[in-house]
């Protein structure tokens, strides 16, 4: 179970920050060469983290322009590395995963200023996909025995949220299961097409982009569960960020018109609304049936 202290020592023995990408600095906004300097990151939205800072650093340039600001973007390998960072003040901000905020937010007080929007709504759902023809008409109930490979702890709709259910189902997935963890969702494509596992978890966002990039064969996938509707990604930023500066950064991101916003991002996505903790709701109480956040 993740409590404040257990999640604390998970970032205390975590991989050292710079073995992770991020500039080793405590929170505060930093200047480089007499201007406003701003550490960026972003979860891994993309199969590959390269892939991720190509389609989505015009949208980080241009906040660090609007900003007059200099910059630095990096992306982790995993969604839990990531709020590991934001926790230990190695990002001034950061695109979090959802619950990767959350974990943030109980542990120092990260804030959310916006949700990230995709193809016009600021929600997503988790999904789990497997090879075409399983007898499965119910998931998890119908699935018992199969190969399932997840994503790490840190990742919404690839962990949290397919546990969650399978909890509230009433099932333990690592006695129902061929369980596996840690996968990223490319991974778990990958391994549908070519057979070594039955099932995988991903994002509806994921899957659509996979399949526009050609890197999926939705005929050689199949969505078998879908999840309800979830907050989006969530645009974050420390305790203690310059209240004026949130402001500006808030007015930047959620004044873009749709067309501006894709035009800076990856496909799909496409602007960003105001957000509250409170939007987050439905993510603090998966944590809650899972077991890993307890308050």
């Amino acid at each position: 179970m993740l409590t404040r202290r257990g999640f604390g020592r998970l970032a205390a023995s975590s991989v050292a920050a710079g073995a992770l990408g991020f500039a080793s600095a405590a929170n505060g906004q930093q200047k480089r060469d007499g201007k406003l300097h701003l550490r960026f990151a972003i979860a891994p939205v993309r199969p590959t983290p390269a892939l991720t800072i190509k389609e989505f650093d015009p949208v980080f340039a241009y906040l660090a322009k609007e900003l007059n600001a200099t910059y630095e973007l990096t992306s982790p390998e995993s969604w839990a590395a990531i709020s590991v960072a934001m926790t230990n003040g190695h990002i001034d901000i950061g695109w979090l995963g959802p619950w990767g905020y959350v974990l943030a937010y109980h542990r120092v007080g990260t804030q959310v200023i916006a949700t990230v929007k995709y193809r016009g709504v600021p929600s997503y759902h988790a999904i789990i996909e497997g090879r075409p023809g399983l007898p499965i008409k119910e998931f998890p109930k119908d699935a018992k025995g199969m190969k399932l490979s997840l994503s790490d702890q840190g990742n919404t709709s690839g962990w949290l949220i397919p546990y969650a259910h399978m909890v509230k189902s009433g099932i333990d997935p690592r006695e129902y299961f061929q369980l596996r963890e840690g996968a990223t969702f490319g991974n778990n494509v990958s391994m549908i097409q070519e057979g070594l596992i039955d099932l995988g978890s991903n994002m509806d966002r994921g899957r659509n982009g996979m399949i526009e990039a050609g890197e999926m064969d939705p005929s050689k996938v199949h969505v078998y569960w879908t999840s309800e509707p979830l907050p989006n990604d969530a645009i974050c930023v420390p305790k203690d960020f310059d209240p004026a500066l949130k402001k500006d950064v808030l007015a930047l991101l959620t004044g873009l018109s749709e067309e501006k916003a894709q035009s800076l991002m990856g496909s799909g996505y496409n602007g960003f609304v105001p957000a509250t903790h409170e939007d987050y709701a439905i993510i603090e109480e998966a944590g809650r049936i899972t077991g890993k956040l307890r308050t």
